[in-house]
């Protein structure tokens, strides 16, 4: 299953819905019967590709707008126009707030690897943990469906009961990850073996529904013959990511081998430390998995080490954000072992 449609699409939300935009969304561009531009449309339909969310009727948005303005559900908080869940507020308008600032909680935590601290926020599970996979950088595998998880957790060989939350099975997902699979692979793989024949099918039917949207998308740009010049937020984010990586890792080289023996950026190296008896090349990368940044960097950084005239032995260092779990463990090792190259993986802490 070729990632780009996942990762051009993950971009795309990413651009559209930034945290300062989501910080200042109104009522009406968060959920609207009329706007197929809202927040949730983008959560539940235009996304689903990267998870779905399908099922469960709209207060797994906290609040929505009614079709009929004379049902009003029982078990909710309504008004005239609109329903949300009681533990929200009186009002719409305090009801909206009060969303949009467990939103914003959850954009943080997500961000910031903080998954556990996401269970206990009020909004319905399914909603919540689409939009942490949304912006985890894909640190979470793309299932929310609360049944196929628990499947999926048993298999793994988590007993589960009514205490389990959606952060331990996340977890456990991500540390059985196999190294050469990405998230989206992994998904499909789990959904195949655990899920139900309609969730099977649903990948399915909006796998090809949006291959041929972003054909027709790219038809249509093949037609145009204007300069065109296109921003990508996650080409940003990642350029971001990866200069606080450098930096920390620089920070920690320095107290080690002392500044002077340090170098940033010399013949495009992110960074090259001289020692007497040998050079060490560290070459930085953004993506979530160490078997990503490896397979990304490992080409460059042996490029650096040929293009170099000094005599002394060179090492390689590829530098991530995330620790190797026992499947990337595996990988690097198969690695070493084959190419008999002086290699290491290194994971650096940012905040």
């Amino acid at each position: 299953m070729p990632s780009n449609e996942f990762n051009e699409l993950l971009n795309e939300f990413s651009q559209r819905w930034t945290p300062d935009k989501v910080y200042n969304i109104t009522l009406k561009e968060y959920v609207g019967l009329e706007n197929q531009d809202t927040f949730c449309q983008w959560i539940e339909t235009k996304t689903r590709i990267l998870g779905s969310i399908k099922g469960m009727t709209s207060i797994k948005f906290g609040i929505y707008e009614r079709k009929d303005q004379k049902d009003k559900p029982k078990n909710y908080t309504n008004d005239d126009k609109y329903s949300w869940l009681k533990g929200y507020g009186d009002s719409r308008e305090s009801a909206f707030e009060n969303i949009k600032q467990d939103i914003l909680t959850i954009i943080n935590f997500a961000n910031d690897g903080k998954f556990s601290e996401i269970d206990h926020i009020l909004l319905p599970d399914i909603f919540k943990w689409k939009i942490s996979f949304l912006y985890s950088n894909e640190r979470l595998i793309p299932i929310f469906k609360r049944d196929v998880l628990f499947r999926i957790a048993n298999y793994f060989g988590l007993k589960t009961d009514k205490t389990t939350t959606i952060s331990e099975i996340q977890n456990l997902m991500i540390s059985n990850k196999p190294a050469h699979l990405n998230v989206y692979n992994f998904m499909r793989q789990l959904f195949d073996q655990f899920g139900d024949d309609g969730d099977k099918k649903e990948i399915v039917d909006t796998l090809n529904q949006n291959r041929k949207k972003r054909i027709s998308r790219i038809a249509a740009k093949d037609r145009n013959t204007d300069t065109q010049t296109r921003l990508v937020a996650g080409s940003y984010v990642a350029e971001q990511k990866h200069n606080k990586i450098q930096k920390e890792l620089e920070r920690l080289l320095i107290s080690q081998f002392g500044r002077e023996n340090v170098i940033l950026e010399e013949n495009h190296v992110d960074v090259k430390v001289i020692q007497p008896n040998y050079i060490a090349f560290y070459e930085v990368k953004s993506s979530s998995y160490p078997a990503e940044c490896i397979k990304e960097a490992l080409g460059q950084i042996l490029l650096y080490s040929l293009n170099d005239n000094d005599k002394r032995q060179k090492k390689h260092i590829v530098v991530g954000q995330y620790p190797a779990n026992e499947s990337e463990e595996k990988y690097i090792n198969f690695l070493k072992e084959n190419l008999k190259l002086e290699f290491e993986y290194q994971s650096i802490k940012i905040e």
